[in-house]
């Protein structure tokens, strides 16, 4: 679960990414907090010959714009689809060099998190990652209700989905990974607070109540006022 700050700086990223893709030459985009609370903004130049990652772009307007206002955190931005993208290697040397507190925004099995460049090993970049199907983590026990379409939805928390293909992916404790094809249907953003009784049922509990006490279960510090993901999806057996 991200903060504010983290929130607010990958909102400026994903809408720089969508104001210079171009599917082409430059298509990532990176934005740097600062000490002072502004955002720096940076975009890539690809060149065969090789030519700077959004990430370097956005630290080259910082040196040139705010040079003693320190790097706080820095977020990238893959602009065809909107995904967040970790820092290729050569990007997280040049951070960690930088400062190894720079925190980075990248996505676990849990969504959004923002992770200090010195432990960012974990989440290495893969170039790959970009042409897959969106992959949609889900505990094992709730296999069978997705399996009989009980559950259609899932609430997210700084897990960003968008309609298209996806897998969905249960990784059990026996340590077997099981995977069905789905896609997703739709991604409505709404307050906690304006989670209905119908949501709950769609999710696979029994009321609202239940729901809210998976989502405090889940994402300690929740508010009434943050923003929810609500997610609906269609396995493509149902087809």
């Amino acid at each position: 679960m991200l903060s504010a700050d983290h929130r607010d700086l990958v909102r400026a990223a994903v809408a720089h990414a969508e104001s210079v893709n171009d599917d082409g030459d430059h298509t990532v985009a990176a934005a740097l907090r600062l000490q002072s609370g502004a955002v720096v903004l940076g975009v890539n130049t690809y060149h065969f010959l090789g030519g700077p990652c959004g990430e370097i772009s956005a630290l080259s307007n910082r040196a040139a714009t705010r040079p003693d206002d320190s790097i706080i955190a820095v977020a990238a931005v893959y602009g065809p689809t909107g995904d967040v993208l970790p820092p290729c290697g050569k990007c997280r040397q040049i951070l960690l060099d930088i400062a190894p507190t720079i925190r980075c925004v990248v996505r676990d099995a849990n969504g959004l998190t923002a992770v200090p460049v010195r432990d960012l090993l974990p989440h290495a970049f893969d170039w790959r990652a970009a042409e897959q199907p969106q992959r949609l983590y889900m505990w094992e026990g709730y296999e069978d209700s997705i399996r009989d379409g009980s559950k259609r939805q899932t609430i997210r928390v700084d897990d960003p989905f968008r309609p298209g293909e996806a897998r969905i992916v249960f990784e059990k404790d026996s340590g077997d990974v099981v995977e069905i094809p789905a896609d997703i249907a739709s991604v409505n953003t709404a307050a906690r607070a304006a989670l209905t009784e119908q949501d709950a049922q769609h999710d696979g509990f029994t009321d609202l109540a239940e729901l809210h006490a998976a989502l405090d279960q889940h994402y300690p510090g929740l508010g009434p006022e943050d923003p929810i993901d609500i997610v609906s999806f269609t396995l493509h057996t149902d087809k």
